[in-house]
């Protein structure tokens, strides 16, 4: 068997491999196609590829040269056990993977057809773009179509089933865009449509990657359109709804250029696609998030469906696969096999707190490493000055990662992972104070001697202070809330109140802790894939985390000692206004409580956090006396 995969393209967030196979009779194909980019993948058996042609193989020329009389032996004994070859091509189709949308051009896939016991076919491959007289001209479009019926996403299925055209935006009939406005992963459209509340029109962006069906554009009365149409004798409709409102996600800026106008014809059978029409688009987030909340209401008033469809898109950093470079300071990695922590800090909008930093060098040994990930370009200069004027007092081994855009707070700290050698991790924002390490080292100690017993895994959370020795953090619980129309928040019980006050455990079992600091161990980081990226911004992702880490059977635990600080909400100052942040704190508070409603029914208002008898009453004695007597004021 020869197998090998001829391209993969993309069209409308489908992901297509066109593999190609030569068989001899009752060959077994290979037993999957696997395709990777940066962490992602998509895995199909080959018993749910679609077959396309099969034609049989071209028999060799006579007299044809070979490459040896080796070779010519084992062809001939081939063709003897069966002489009938046949080439057969396959579709591997991605109908209903959320991911594709983070798949980018600009890189190679890792392609592999894993044969039976070895690889078939394993290299490199770009995504490419099918081009619409490519979709036209073939079969391919209908069995995509099947897929997409299959995989339940029937409006995509139903307009690869027509017959596909294609025809310049001059013949698709008066239209007008008034305002085209991008804003995170989406381009926001306002306009009008000759007489479009009798046609079937979608919206496909320039490059082909996604489509605003019918269904989520919001038709609008035009009165003075209405008249305008009259007038020029272009009125078919009774209606006078012409107008338009779309948000329509794309991949970048460039995508975000054109776009499609998708016309489908009344019995069905025909989709034309008009353009591509210039978008002449601006950037502005305010002006975007406006322009939504005008034509689709309040994100608060909205059920989570339409929250996906107009905010979400607004609200999302793009989803390209992520890239960072890579630099390193301070002493290389031990050789020796020692075990490493691996604290994972990223920074975004102001680098002052890299003082805090360059304080964890003075307090740490040579059991941590430190990776730093600059997710802001505009604060990478004064970062990375930084580090470098002050290269000689590094004493822990610290690599910093410069990512190419802003990719977002579980992004960000996901890159870190890949970056990351040791068998602990902890998590921790940039203006986190640690004025003794000796926490950090007691959760790796737990963290190992979990893995070492063979006991359940176990997630670290921490007591965190204010300045001015007051609670940010004691765990997290999850009541309702009215500010949030009644569903569950990530609530920090206790915060407000002085440290000296609190009388509980030092260890103590808690429903989620927060990633401000956080200590996990590497595989268990990884069996969970890290943080959900669904999560925007920075809100409810640690939340997120330690619930599915307890579904897989971790503990969640709080570890309460003196001298870890936290100036809370002052590294980001900039991530926008109060409105914006309480838009994506709703938006993702609204994905939390649909995906965990049955957990968060289960502890809501229990309001008590079990104790972990892992510790002898007179040991937790002395802790707590050395806790609570040895607490120090943070210096900036």
């Amino acid at each position: 068997m020869i197998a090998r995969v001829d391209g993969i393209f993309e069209f409308c967030a489908v992901l297509v491999a066109l593999i190609r196979v030569e068989q001899q009779r009752n060959t077994p194909l290979p037993e999957r196609i696997d395709i990777s980019q940066d962490g992602l993948l998509f895995s199909m058996p080959s018993a749910d590829w679609m077959e396309v042609v099969a034609t049989p193989a071209p028999a060799p020329a006579k007299g044809a040269k070979t490459a040896g009389k080796k070779q010519a032996t084992k062809l001939r004994a081939r063709d003897v056990e069966s002489p009938q070859k046949t080439l057969r091509t396959y579709l591997a189709v991605f109908a209903n993977s959320p991911a594709t949308a983070q798949l980018s051009r600009k890189q190679p896939l890792q392609v592999l057809l894993q044969g039976r016991g070895d690889a078939a076919f394993q290299g490199t491959l770009p995504l490419t773009q099918i081009d619409l007289p490519q979709l036209a001209a073939s079969n391919v479009a209908g069995l995509i179509s099947a897929a997409c019926r299959k995989a339940g996403r029937e409006e995509l299925a139903t307009l690869l089933g027509a017959s596909i055209q294609v025809k310049p935006a001059s013949a698709f009939g008066p239209f007008y865009l008034d305002r085209t406005v991008m804003s995170g992963s989406a381009v926001v459209l306002e306009g009008w449509i000759a007489n479009l509340s009798e046609r079937a029109i979608h919206l496909v962006s320039g490059d082909l990657r996604s489509c605003v069906f019918r269904s989520s554009i919001a038709i609008k009365p035009r009165r003075d359109v209405h008249e305008h149409l009259r007038k020029a004798d272009a009125l078919t409709a009774a209606s006078n709804e012409h107008g338009f409102f779309a948000v329509a996600p794309v991949a970048d800026e460039e995508s975000a250029r054109e776009i499609y106008f998708l016309e489908i014809s009344g019995n069905g059978a025909t989709a034309t696609f008009y353009g591509p029409v210039q978008t002449n688009f601006e950037r502005n987030e305010t002006e975007a998030l406006n322009m939504v909340r005008n034509n689709a209401g309040d994100i608060q008033a909205l059920p989570k469906e339409d929250i996906d469809r107009f905010y979400r898109p607004v609200l999302s950093v793009p989803k390209a696969a992520a890239q960072a470079r890579k630099f390193h300071f301070g002493p290389a990695l031990p050789s020796d096999g020692r075990r490493l922590a691996s604290i994972i800090i990223p920074f975004y909008g102001d680098a002052f707190f890299l003082n805090c930093v360059h304080h964890l060098q003075r307090v740490l040994d040579d059991s941590f490493e430190l990776v730093i990930v600059v997710d802001d370009p505009r604060i990478w200069p004064e970062i990375y000055t930084g580090l470098t004027s002050r290269s000689t007092s590094i004493t822990i081994p610290t690599t910093l990662l410069q990512n190419v855009e802003n990719y977002g707070y579980g992004r960000a700290n996901n890159l870190g992972f890949m970056a990351a050698s040791g068998d602990v991790l902890f998590l921790m924002n940039s203006d986190i104070m640690v004025m003794d390490a000796a926490p950090l080292k007691r959760a790796a100690e737990t963290i190992r001697e979990r893995a070492s017993n063979g006991e359940p895994e176990v997630v670290v959370g921490f007591s965190l202070l204010y300045e001015d020795d007051t609670i940010q953090h004691m765990g997290m619980s999850f009541p309702k809330s009215s500010l949030v129309g009644n569903l569950h928040l990530a609530d920090h019980p206790m915060k407000g109140l002085p440290f000296s006050l609190y009388d509980g455990d030092l260890v103590r079992q808690v429903p989620a802790v927060t990633a401000a600091l956080l200590g996990i161990s590497s595989p268990l980081f990884g069996k969970l894939g890290g943080f959900d990226t669904v999560y925007e911004r920075g809100d409810f992702e640690d939340a997120d985390l330690c619930l599915r880490a307890a579904a897989m059977g971790a503990d969640i635990e709080l570890h309460v000692s003196a001298g870890l600080y936290h100036l809370e909400r002052q590294s980001i100052p900039n991530m926008g206004s109060q409105d914006l942040r309480g838009m994506v704190t709703y938006m993702n508070c609204v994905e939390f409580n649909e995906r965990w409603a049955n957990r968060l029914a289960e502890t809501a208002g229990s309001g008590r956090q079990r104790r972990v008898h892992r510790i002898v009453p007179a040991q937790q004695k002395a802790r707590r006396g050395a806790a609570l007597g040895s607490k120090v004021k943070a210096k900036g």
